[in-house]
């Protein structure tokens, strides 16, 4: 059913786009193939414009080019011109620009700001396994290994299985959300009305928590991702190790997160570079 609402709407979209907006046959394309990606990767007619702007998040994180993701934003602002709305996003200069990343102050102030076992655990498995919004989304009961504190990734970016480890205080706290639910649903983590979590609802959790917490910064479900490669690399942790970790298929996507701290660089310039 959403395959075939996709394919009208899409149809609707190339003739506003070429009626409308005056484009050639060529960009047409390009921009109905970059929006088909989008509605695909939420399975909505119309995501709301929170999740466009997530999704540009989710391009720089997983190391697109700044003009493919200035151009893919770009025929999403058209989608939304088309449905009658007004979508601003930021245009990323010709630099690449680095997602942004949460302190471990916030972090802490997050997790201390959930009063519930479901989302505390849901924040504990962002904060130390670096997983994406889709793969949380997608784990079930079956997949949390928590004797041996591995999740496993069923078919995560290029349909290739994956495991992402958790700590300790994750592998509890995901231990005692479990104890009290009494379901016997697969997904390992649901939303309020009992169905599997969206990556919206997560969307929505995440902003929920943060401004429970006091932080002002508009905070996405990516930043997490990215603090906990930052805080892998701060801490010492070899580039490789972090490229597995994150499940990188090249580690240049990986390179992007060497951005340490100023304090950071000075803390081990002076451990290891002599005064001559």
């Amino acid at each position: 059913m959403y395959e075939l609402k996709r394919d009208d709407v899409l149809d609707d979209y190339r003739r506003f786009l070429k009626v409308e907006r005056g484009l050639n046959e060529t960009t047409i394309e390009q921009h109905t193939t970059m929006l088909r990606v989008f509605l695909d990767r939420y399975e909505q007619i119309r995501p709301p414009q929170e999740l466009a702007k997530e999704f540009q998040e989710h391009l720089m994180d997983e190391g697109y080019s700044n003009s493919h993701v200035n151009n893919t934003m770009k025929a999403i602002d058209y989608y939304y011109e088309f449905h009658g709305e007004q979508f601003d996003f930021n245009r990323l200069n010709r630099r690449k620009k680095l997602p942004e990343t949460l302190s471990e102050n916030q972090v802490k102030r997050i997790l201390y700001a959930c009063d519930t076992y479901r989302d505390f655990a849901i924040m504990k498995t962002l904060t130390s396994s670096g997983v994406r919004a889709s793969e949380l989304c997608d784990l079930d009961v079956v997949d949390a290994d928590l004797d041996n504190r591995t999740l496993l990734i069923r078919q995560g970016k290029f349909d290739k299985d994956g495991y992402a480890k958790i700590s300790d205080t994750c592998a509890e706290a995901i231990s005692q959300y479990l104890e009290r639910r009494d379901d016997d649903a697969d997904p390992l983590f649901l939303s309020r009305t009992g169905d599997r979590l969206t990556r919206n609802g997560l969307l929505q959790l995440v902003k929920r928590r943060a401004r429970s917490a006091g932080i002002e910064q508009n905070v996405t479900v990516h930043m997490f991702r990215h603090y906990f490669a930052t805080k892998m690399i701060e801490n010492g942790a070899d580039i490789s190790i972090v490229k597995e970790l994150l499940r990188h298929d090249d580690i240049t996507s990986t390179m992007k997160y060497l951005h340490i701290s100023g304090e950071a660089l000075s803390e081990q310039y002076d451990r290891y570079v002599d005064d001559v």
